[in-house]
């Protein structure tokens, strides 16, 4: 392989896609649709839980950050297991529209349930329904995102055009965000300040939402000709999982997609409530409206963000570009420290616009050199494992989802935030909460440039593997 500086493409590297390998704006459309419904389903939980579980039902909040990372453990078996199986599926609608098919149903009825709980129990109680409901919700979610993933890194061969669609994958996604960003308040509204009757309106909303744009995918896009036909050696589950994490420049570039995540996730929790009681003074009606602002603004940065990153990729290669977009992280870590200050009121909206470029690099450029990892690995196993590749990059994210929604109820614990006392929190505790909030975003999009610095993979590399796998295919 090159070395690891990437060197910008070339005009000639940049030349018109073929047609064999363009993919259609309806075909894009189509695929997008369940990135705006995988999205909408699993963070909807997430930007939920909090407000409802632990301020509305008395369920401590490290408790709950337990409860929704508890099912990462089983994801470890299911992804994999579900990535192997969807790689080898020989049946005659494809290797992956059935699972999408089926998995975005039970999402959606995955996601209505789980704000179905009787009233009147214990905080233990509902430590454990939410515990069930988010295994059954990732069960049901890994069934319809692992091979919709899959399907995503096959749908064309093209260097380029793979991150032309997951640009338009990714607008989609972002789209989906906007309204996650205003959950809480939507949920105020339809249940007239009534979280829990809130929350169960739009549970079955959102659940109607996500089955059917599941459907409309596993109907409208159709696997390439080459994707279906025999995919070569077939491996073990276990197997095929040790030789996709043994691929160092795959498991680079998972670990950079988790830390840069975690940059804005470990401190979102904490951000939510230093929104609520610090800025806001305890007023939820006008937290939750900065939030939903607040959000909108990193949704519309992020939605404004992904034609420069396509571009920017095509012109300084996908690992400058990558690299380029971790320095807003950076930037945004240090407005969170002058702009979260009391009464900021739309000073809020800073630091989530300087964070949407980092994230939304990871949306588009992430899936697109996985698919280019996907080329090298057949050269050399003689396999096409978009299905493994995917489970695995999916459980690393899940991982460091989850994990980032348990550490930051542990890091609120541990600077001393006690819910009883709301808005009355001691100074030092707010302090170190802004600490936290600031410096960590920092630290983590540092960790991620310093892994992608060391991604090996070229253009020129992905070429010479497809003239390689095309040749000795011939001869065969």
């Amino acid at each position: 392989m090159s070395s690891a500086a990437e060197p910008a493409p070339s005009p000639s590297s940049s030349s018109v896609t073929p047609e064999s390998d363009h993919v259609t704006s309806g075909t894009r459309a189509a695929y997008g649709a369940s990135a705006f419904a995988e999205n909408l389903a699993l963070n909807s939980v997430n930007q939920l839980a909090n407000p409802i579980f632990n301020l509305t039902l008395g369920v401590s909040p490290v408790l709950v950050g337990t409860a929704l990372a508890l099912p990462r453990i089983w994801d470890a078996v299911m992804d994999p297991w579900i990535g192997s199986i969807s790689d080898r599926c020989q049946s005659r609608w494809g290797r992956r529209r059935p699972f999408i098919f089926i998995g975005a149903l039970l999402t959606g009825l995955c996601a209505a349930g789980i704000w179905y709980f009787p009233a009147g129990r214990s905080p233990l109680f509902y430590f454990c329904w939410l515990a069930l409901g988010s295994l059954l919700l990732a069960t049901a979610y890994s069934l319809f995102v692992v091979p919709y993933g899959a399907l995503g890194l096959e749908l064309t061969c093209d260097y380029h055009e793979r991150t032309r669609l997951m640009g338009s994958k990714s607008i989609l996604h972002k789209l989906s965000g906007v309204v996650n960003q205003w959950l809480l308040k939507i949920v105020q509204v339809i249940g007239s300040n009534t979280l829990v009757s809130g929350s169960r309106i739009c549970g079955v909303i959102i659940g109607v939402v996500v089955a059917a744009l599941g459907a409309l995918t596993a109907w409208r896009v159709r696997e390439p000709v080459r994707a279906l036909a025999a995919p070569g050696p077939t491996f073990s589950v276990w197997r095929g999982w040790r030789e996709t994490v043994r691929h160092r420049d795959f498991i680079r570039l998972a670990s950079a997609q988790c830390f840069i995540y975690a940059s804005y996730l470990v401190i979102d929790n904490t951000g939510f409530y230093l929104n609520i009681f610090y800025v806001n003074h305890g007023d939820l009606a006008k937290g939750a409206l900065l939030k939903g602002v607040a959000g909108m603004g990193f949704q519309i940065g992020g939605l404004c963000a992904i034609p420069l990153i396509v571009r920017l990729s095509q012109r300084l290669g996908k690992k400058n570009a990558f690299q380029l977009c971790t320095a807003s992280l950076v930037i945004a870590g240090i407005a969170k420290w002058f702009c979260y200050v009391p009464d900021a009121g739309w000073l809020l909206v800073i630091p989530s616009l300087l964070l949407a470029p980092g994230l939304v690099a990871v949306m588009v450029l992430v899936p697109s050199m996985t698919a280019d990892i996907c080329d090298l690995d057949e050269l050399s196993t003689g396999a096409r494992r978009e299905g493994m590749y995917n489970a695995v990059l999916g459980w690393m994210l899940k991982v460091a989802l989850s994990g980032s929604i348990f550490l930051a109820g542990v890091v609120l614990h541990f600077t001393g935030w006690d819910t009883a006392l709301k808005a009355a929190q001691a100074p030092e505790t707010f302090l170190a909460m802004r600490i936290l909030f600031s410096v960590g975003t920092i630290l983590f999009a540092l960790v991620a440039a310093t892994l992608i610095k060391g991604y090996r993979i070229t253009e020129a590399d992905v070429a010479t593997s497809r003239r390689m796998v095309a040749a000795r295919i011939a001869s065969t």
